[in-house]
């Protein structure tokens, strides 16, 4: 028995034992005592008078016992009612367990329908039950972590001749390759839960009150809030974030096979691309990164946007890679943004691009138009050992006087080919037919540059 228990059971033995005995002998003595009256001298109570005081002592005794029990009985009864709460919950936990442990293990059939339903199942409970929604999330991710080769995608008539074999093919025989499981019936399942993903990550703000109403409307109950992604190495496919917000996110290593949408997305916490692989469009326009940013060493083979995206902790892109036209116009770089090594091949805009703290492009190459028109660089900005071999623009740039220029080098122009390099910067004929780039006059340090940009250098 618990102490607090034992403690109330000796008081309440001590209470009834008392109670019986006022009820008896004891009226006599709390009539003489406690009230003060005087019984059988010549003055005191007698007869039919001390027996209806002795009657109106037992009384209060009996309203006191009386209002003691009720308080004894809602005292259990909030116990029993608390217990059975308690026993609910304990129900309910295990009712969601039950249901969590079906749903996980109907994702390793090897029937996609089967698969399909243990996702559902989950989004279900991660809808319902709030404090496994981080947990659900994060066996969706380790789903689509694990490895998959995407089927390739026939033309027509091998598309309709596979479709006739598999009509006369029994289903057992065609289960396919990857541990019994069809690659297009996969396809479908990852498909589905990236979509689960992000309907629960996206949010959508509340329509404003109007004047007549009375309170303002709800909050979207679908968006899980505060939601940690780890993608690393998954393959992804077509795979649309936007508009979602997401706490930590790591997509290192990730494969994003078809485009990639992160429009309007806002990552809260600290975010990973290291090492992806971009097939497709990447789209992160007017994004949001509140955290560092890394994209070190990822590789973009088509169109990429960040225009009028907002980087609020470090932006780092060392080594990256960019096939296609590139983008960064409007971006805002708040804290340092780190370009080296980094290659552009085609097109590249930062115009109007708001650099506040140091610019590393240290090493970087420019194989085609870079254009850096009304680019604003209030901090340092380091281009040594650049390379540019096309067209070249930083009309109207700000805040190049402080740049860093060493090594800095400029392919042979053609007579079509237009460069505006800043007044500040000097374009000085080199022996083998490139171009140096120097300033006007001696650089001067500002700013928390840091140490100049190391070519073997990997991040942390």
């Amino acid at each position: 028995m618990k102490p607090v228990s034992a403690v109330v059971a000796a008081v309440g033995v001590a209470l009834v034992v008392g109670i019986v005995w006022v009820l008896g002998p004891g009226a006599r003595w709390v009539l003489e005592h406690v009230d003060g009256v005087a019984i059988g001298d010549p003055s005191g109570l007698a007869g039919k008078d001390l027996a209806a005081a002795l009657d109106a002592v037992r009384g209060r005794v009996l309203a006191v016992a009386t209002g003691l029990a009720a308080l004894v009985a809602v005292f259990y009864t909030a116990r029993n009612a608390d217990t059975a709460r308690r026993t609910f919950r304990l129900g309910e936990r295990g009712h969601d367990t039950d249901r969590y442990g079906k749903a996980v293990e109907q994702l390793g059939s090897t029937q996609a329908p089967v698969r399909l339903g243990g996702l559902y199942a989950l989004e279900q409970l991660a809808q319902t039950t709030p404090a496994l929604r981080q947990t659900i999330v994060d066996v969706i991710c380790a789903y689509l972590r694990m490895p998959w080769t995407p089927p390739a995608e026939p033309n027509r008539q091998k598309m309709i001749r596979a479709a006739q074999r598999a009509a006369r093919t029994p289903v057992t025989a065609r289960s396919g390759t990857d541990g019994g499981r069809d690659p297009r019936e996969e396809r479908q399942v990852r498909l589905t839960a990236q979509r689960i993903l992000a309907d629960h990550l996206r949010y959508t703000d509340p329509p404003a009150r109007r004047w007549w109403q009375s309170r303002r409307a709800a909050p979207d109950a679908r968006h899980w809030p505060d939601m940690r992604l780890d993608l690393t190495g998954a393959t992804l496919i077509d795979f649309d974030l936007h508009y979602c917000r997401i706490s930590e996110a790591r997509f290192n290593a990730a494969t994003f096979t078809g485009d990639a949408s992160f429009d309007g997305a806002t990552f809260t916490g600290e975010t990973q691309f290291d090492g992806a692989t971009f097939t497709g469009h990447a789209w992160f326009y007017a994004a949001a990164f509140t955290g560092d940013a890394w994209f070190d060493r990822a590789t973009f083979t088509s169109e990429t946007q960040f225009d009028a995206a907002t980087f609020t902790g470090h932006a780092r892109f060392y080594n990256v890679t960019f096939t296609g036209p590139t983008a960064f116009s409007r971006t805002t770089f708040t804290d340092q943004a780190g370009f080296s090594g980094t290659t552009f091949t085609g097109g590249t805009w930062f115009d109007e691009a708001t650099f506040t703290d140091a610019a590393h492009f240290s090493a970087a190459t420019f194989t085609g138009h870079a254009l850096f028109n009304r680019a604003t660089f209030t901090g340092d900005a380091w281009f040594d050992r650049a390379t540019f071999t096309g067209e070249a623009s930083f009309e109207a740039a700000t805040g190049l006087q402080w740049a860093e220029l060493d090594g800095a080098r400029v392919a042979p122009a053609k007579w079509w080919t237009k460069r505006v390099w800043p007044p500040c910067w000097q374009v000085a004929d080199g022996a083998d037919g490139w171009q140096t780039l120097r300033l006007t006059g001696p650089r001067i340090e500002r700013g928390r540059a840091g140490p100049a940009w190391d070519p073997g250098m990997e991040s942390d």
